[in-house]
């Protein structure tokens, strides 16, 4: 409680004029005044709907990296002009291309060997609201049980050698008749130039080999905006993007 110092005037004859003490009423009735002005009004109770708006909007404060991280624009330029089906994400990763496809009506299968990649992924997938399938294996071994509309690897193929090469024949064999290959991975450019090993790098001929059957729509090596953790650069990229002929029905 502050109490005010209150200044008196002086009496013409240089005396003090007397100030009255206050009754026990008064200093109750100040006190209850002081405290009433004093007081903030309790907050309302939150309706059912109030909380759950509440919560939704501090989600959506503590959004995913995947949800974060850039959609590759090959596939957004692809899967644009297609009808939605089933995909095929193969070294997923956190999921990012997966669920961009799930928003826009895919059925997604995605593949990666990391356990935190794939807990990343299942993250975001929730906070989207989206369903995904995710399967943790080594898609230099793994086998898909049935073939897809779309079959999406960017800037995930295994270091140049068999395990490559499975995962590059897995791949194409899980391609629908009908349906699309994407392949994106760094150009073998970069070795050249100096800055990645040759066996993490791609040429548009290695991948070409592979395609007996298909239609080749686009074999490219163009600059890409990579973005990988904190750094991002502009680097050579060979995108390939393929459509198996409709005469071929083969089971897998």
């Amino acid at each position: 409680m502050v109490t005010e110092r209150l200044q008196v005037p002086a009496h013409p004859q240089g005396t003090a004029t007397p100030v009255p003490a206050p009754s026990p009423a008064q200093e109750l009735a100040a006190l209850q005044e002081l405290t009433a002005a004093e007081e903030v009004a309790a907050p309302e109770e939150l309706t059912a709907a109030q909380e759950r708006a509440a919560l939704e909007e501090l989600a959506a404060t503590e959004t995913p990296e995947a949800l974060r991280a850039p959609i590759d624009r090959d596939l957004t330029e692809i899967a644009e002009a297609l009808s939605p089906g089933k995909a095929l994400d193969l070294g997923c990763g956190t999921g990012q291309n997966s669920v961009w496809l799930a928003r826009r009506g895919w059925t997604v299968t995605g593949v990666d060997v990391s356990p935190s990649a794939l807990a990343g992924g299942r993250s975001a997938a929730s906070a989207a609201g989206v369903r995904l399938v995710l399967d943790r294996a080594d898609i230099t071994v793994w086998r898909p049980t049935s073939r897809f509309d779309l079959v999406v690897s960017t800037y995930a193929l295994p270091e140049r050698g068999k395990g490559r090469s499975r995962m590059l024949e897995m791949a194409v064999g899980a391609v629908a008749p009908g349906g699309t290959l994407l392949i994106s991975e760094f150009d073998i450019s970069l070795h050249r130039q100096g800055w990645m090993a040759e066996k993490y790098l791609v040429s548009r001929e290695e991948i070409e080999r592979h395609l007996g059957g298909f239609r080749i729509n686009r074999s490219s090596v163009s600059m890409r905006r990579h973005r990988h953790g904190y750094e991002e650069r502009v680097l050579p990229a060979t995108t390939i993007v393929a459509t198996r002929r409709t005469d071929l029905r083969h089971a897998l």
